[in-house]
C-alpha cells in the first residue's frame, strides 16, 4: 500500500534549506538556493500583478477601468521576469515598490477615494503588504549578493509524492 509522504511534502513546500531557504541569511545562501527563493517570489508577485493588471482593464472592477494601474501591473510582471532571469538589483528595487504602492492604495481607500472595505479586510491586507515590504529588503540584498554567491554543489532533491 502506498502512503502519502506528508512530512516530505511539508518540508518540500514549506521549509527545506535546499529549496525554500527563506530564513537562511543571505550571506550563507548559494546560487541554487537564491534561484529557488527568487523564483517563488516572482511567481507569487507575477501571478498577483497579472490579476491586478487584467482586473484594472475591466469596467466591472470595483474602481472601474484604470490604465495606469494596468500599466503598473504590467511593469511589475516584467520586473518579475527580469529579476528571475538576471537577478538585477534595479528589478528587485522596483519589485520592492509594489508593496508600497499597495499601501498607498489602501491609504487612499481609507481616505474615501476608493471602494469602501471592512476594517478587518483592510487590516489583513495591510499586514500582508507590510510583510512583503519587509521581505523586499531581503530580496534587494539577495540580488546585490548574487554575483558573489557560490554555486550550489548538491543537486536538488528528487521529487516523489509517495514513499
Amino acid at each position: 500500500m502506498t502512503v502519502l509522504d506528508w512530512e516530505g511534502l511539508f518540508k518540500r513546500y514549506v521549509w527545506d534549506d535546499r529549496t525554500t531557504p527563506y530564513l537562511v541569511p543571505v550571506a550563507k545562501l548559494n546560487r541554487r538556493q537564491a534561484d529557488s527563493e527568487v523564483l517563488a517570489y516572482c511567481l507569487f508577485m507575477g501571478v498577483l500583478f497579472t490579476v491586478v493588471a487584467l482586473g484594472a482593464m475591466s469596467e466591472l472592477s470595483p474602481t472601474g477601468r484604470s490604465p495606469f494601474t494596468t500599466l503598473y501591473g504590467f511593469t511589475v510582471v516584467c520586473a518579475c521576469l527580469l529579476l528571475n532571469y538576471t537577478k538585477a538589483v534595479p528589478a528587485a528595487v522596483y519589485l520592492g515598490t509594489a508593496p508600497l504602492a499597495g499601501l498607498v492604495y489602501l491609504a487612499a481607500t481609507l481616505a474615501g477615494s476608493g471602494t469602501p472595505r471592512e476594517p478587518i479586510d483592510t487590516a489583513m491586507v495591510a499586514v500582508v503588504l507590510l510583510l512583503l515590504l519587509w521581505y523586499s529588503v531581503r530580496l534587494v540584498n539577495l540580488a546585490r549578493g548574487y554575483p558573489q554567491m557560490p554555486e550550489g554543489d548538491a543537486l536538488p532533491p528528487r521529487r516523489r509524492l509517495f514513499k
